[in-house]
């Protein structure tokens, strides 16, 4: 408590650059604490299940040379050949989900309702399409070959049955099961069945808010937007990349083969996020260090300014443990100042974030956390400063400039 009078005499002496050290401290806190949280999100987006077996599953899709290609012919062939390679767990013919492409869709629990639809994304497939994904079936059964149909989205067919997320399921039916219940397309009194719930799948575009609301029907769709998904056995993935390539080429030559494995799709729709971590860290990390250099560099401003009356001390008794303590204590005054000022900031700029561009809110907890780091940085950076002071002789320090 004694060494508060003229540390605070001293502060007020060099209070501009003691004000400085602390809103850069402020506005360090502010930005970090902000970019802290998106960091924060963005990776649990990233790591949350997708419910679809990514690490082993490879697609494939051809563009026909011919303009009056026999698709739905094609597709029954190569899959009959697909499924017949090594190492081929499953196959089926759908849009590959988590890769950005797909379409969505409005659902009812009731006919002929055109307002308050329950937004969702749909996929088609045949009865192999629960195992191909690697699906989890948590109720009912998956599609039978005789629910299948071969159709197309401009001939008007309607299907009679479907399997729902179960986070869908649970919002077209909060209150009570959904297996076995009717839903229906916006405006139209066709009822589908659920026979099916599948654990997750967050479908074609995992970063929407409707990411998870997925339904599927039992068709083989003609439609030049398909990809044939294969789950190959554990392991077996890129050999199974490699044969489907040469094997689709060589069963008919008249058409290009795409061959790409999910990861690598899942990865690319990532690659956004990815940056955005990768860029918000190295923002963190340079400002935090910047923070660190500016305290190093004024603490050694002070000592060097000091030297005198750091000899004095030394000369009436001070240890080289109070001479450090006093150092630090100035610093830790100094970093408190800017921290509280840093946590408002934060709160507010956060606030502006969360208002206009639909950022995640930044609870205090975690500003909280970033403060006391940012306060372990500040008394770090002044540390080695201050054992320089500490170690600043008598005779040194009274010498005579």
């Amino acid at each position: 408590m004694l060494e508060l009078r003229p540390i605070l005499s001293a502060l007020w002496r060099h209070k501009i650059s003691a004000l400085l050290i602390a809103l850069q401290l402020g506005l360090t806190l502010a930005i970090v604490g902000n970019a802290s949280v998106v960091i924060q999100e963005r990776e649990e987006r990233i790591a949350r299940p997708t419910g679809v077996g990514v690490t082993d599953i490879v697609t494939a899709k051809f563009m026909p040379i011919a303009k009056d290609y026999d698709r739905l012919e094609a597709f029954l062939r190569d899959l009959d050949m697909i499924r017949q390679l090594p190492g081929v767990a499953a196959a089926t013919i759908t849009r590959a989900p988590l890769t950005g492409g797909g379409s969505g869709i409005g659902l009812h629990t009731k006919p002929n309702q055109e307002v308050g639809a329950t937004g969702g994304a749909q996929f088609w497939g045949d009865e192999h399409l629960v195992d191909a994904l690697g699906m989890k079936l948590v109720a009912g059964r998956a599609f039978t070959a005789n629910d299948i149909t071969e159709a197309s989205f401009s001939s008007g067919w309607r299907p009679s049955k479907a399997i729902v997320t179960q986070q869908l399921a649970d919002k077209l039916f909060p209150n009570e099961g959904a297996l076995g219940k009717a839903i229906y397309l916006g405006g139209e009194d066709n009822p589908m069945e659920i026979v099916g719930i599948v654990e997750r799948n967050l479908g074609p575009w995992p970063n929407s808010h409707n990411a998870g609301s997925t339904l599927f029907f039992p068709a083989i769709m003609d439609t030049q937007w398909f990809d044939y998904v294969v789950r190959a056995e554990p392991g077996q993935r890129e050999a199974v990349a490699k044969l489907l390539e040469e094997k689709l080429a060589e069963r008919d030559p008249q058409r290009v083969i795409t061959v790409k494995t999910l990861q690598e799709q899942l990865d690319r729709y990532y690659a956004r996020d990815n940056t955005m971590i990768q860029v918000l860290s190295g923002v963190v990390g340079l400002l935090t260090f910047i923070v660190a250099l500016g305290i190093v560099g004024l603490t050694v401003f002070w000592i060097t300014q000091r030297q005198k009356q750091i000899g004095v001390r030394r000369a009436l008794g001070a240890t080289r443990t109070a001479v450090s303590r006093y150092f630090l204590l100035e610093n830790l005054m100094i970093a408190a100042t800017g921290i509280l000022l840093g946590v408002a900031a934060a709160q507010i700029f956060n606030h502006f974030l969360a208002s206009e561009f639909d950022q995640p809110a930044l609870p205090l907890p975690t500003t909280f956390i970033c403060a006391l780091i940012l306060l372990g940085v500040s008394q770090a950076a002044a540390l080695v400063p201050a054992l320089r002071a500490a170690n600043i002789s008598p005779a040194m320090a009274t010498r005579s400039v």
